[in-house]
């Protein structure tokens, strides 16, 4: 994935089943000869050995065994595949192999940290480098089960399509707009991806309710802004507490390098909202930026959507009955809770996981954390975090 998360190379294959090939060995088999028996370069297929020699390969397996010790059990599952040696686990979280049984994929993770209380908890997220805040409030509780830096507004991607998708649910329930009213796309409506509806053809039309699910499962960028264009920008501005309220392509041309002097301009108004207006105005129909533009890391992240967790919580609390936000249930396993609704947001620097659940036993709870730094971000470590967090409230 390039650096805005849209995919450069996608290959689709089984993750930890046995491969097709007669003869050929089991994923457990295959797992156990490489990190329990000696070195074979022949358990790795030419593409794997070009993307990672094979003098690498050695040293990098010699480095696990030196810090784990020797390896006592391979449990393969579902999703993942767990090695077990002497002194700790790692888990098998992407697993492939060839025709001929031979590996062309392998990513290694640590397990997920495994806290006992919400101080823990706390006290994990505050240790990252930057900016995090985190909030774990109980529905209907006087007080949070866990804060951490929860008065300053940070950076949040997307995890504000929240405030659009809470605008239109109010217009709908107050008769001004109907989830089947229908949108017609136009070449100014474009985007970038996220999503996909920057690539579909002219003159394609979609129902709101279309338009809402792309926005929030999906993320798409297009379908968030037809729907910012369908119920404005005012009530989306007063829900989220940010005046004015950019579109994702006013936001992505603000950020390429080549209209520098727009940039300029925005933030020049930094107090001055109607001049920030004219020139968001005027950055809805410059160019936008190449992929390649955001290969060097976060780009202009002063534009941006900014909220507390508080207000993610609340914005979520009130569309967490919406279908389109049980659609994708970001880290949380459905099974372990009665209902799941999510909605998160990235960019370079730029991280946010908000999430409803209701417990097996009937308890709500929402769990909102931020992570903004000015380099890239250790993603899976926020993950595992935020998953550990979830487990322990369910």
């Amino acid at each position: 994935m390039d650096d805005q998360g849209r995919f450069t190379g996608l290959r689709f294959a089984p993750l930890l089943t046995t491969a097709q090939a007669p003869g050929v060995g089991s994923p457990r088999e295959v797992l156990t000869r490489i990190f329990g028996g000696p070195f074979d370069a022949t358990l790795f297929a030419p593409s794997f050995l070009a993307a990672v020699p094979e003098a690498q390969l050695r040293a990098l397996l010699a480095d696990v065994t030196a810090q784990f010790g020797a390896l006592k059990d391979v449990r393969v599952g579902a999703q993942i595949a767990g090695l077990i040696f002497e002194r700790g686990q790692l888990n098998v979280t992407q697993f492939s192999l060839d025709d001929q049984g031979r590996v062309t994929g392998l990513l290694l993770t640590p397990p997920p940290p495994v806290f006992t209380s919400l101080d823990e908890t706390r006290a994990a997220f505050a240790a990252l480098p930057g900016q995090v805040s985190l909030l774990v409030q109980e529905v209907g509780a006087p007080t949070p089960a866990a804060a951490l830096n929860v008065t300053r507004p940070l950076a949040v991607g997307s995890t504000f399509k929240l405030a659009i998708l809470a605008e239109l649910q109010s217009q709908v329930s107050a008769g001004q707009k109907q989830w089947t009213d229908e949108v017609t796309l136009t070449d100014a409506d474009r985007s970038l991806p996220s999503g996909t509806l920057q690539d579909a053809p002219t003159g394609s039309r979609y129902t709101l309710r279309d338009l809402a699910a792309r926005m929030i499962a999906q993320s798409d960028n297009t379908a968030t802004d037809l729907l910012l264009g369908v119920v404005g920008r005012a009530g989306v501005e007063a829900r989220f507490g940010q005046r004015p309220f950019p579109s994702t392509r006013e936001a992505f041309a603000l950020k390429n390098p080549a209209n520098a002097a727009l940039l300029a301009a925005y933030r020049a108004a930094v107090l001055n909202v109607p001049a920030r207006r004219a020139v968001l105005d005027r950055a809805r129909m410059a160019p936008l930026p190449a992929a390649t533009d955001f290969a060097g890391g976060p780009l202009a992240r002063d534009v941006e959507w900014f909220a507390t967790p508080a207000t993610l919580c609340r914005l979520m609390a009130g569309v967490a009955a919406l279908k389109e936000t049980q659609l994708n249930p970001g880290v949380a396993d459905p099974a372990r809770f009665r209902s799941v609704s999510y909605k998160g947001g990235s960019e370079p620097g730029v991280l946010n996981l908000t999430t409803q659940i209701t417990t097996l036993t009937g308890r709500t709870y929402c769990v909102s954390a931020t992570w903004n730094a000015p380099g890239p971000l250790q993603e899976d470590a926020f993950v595992g975090l935020y998953g550990a967090t979830l487990d322990l409230l369910r």
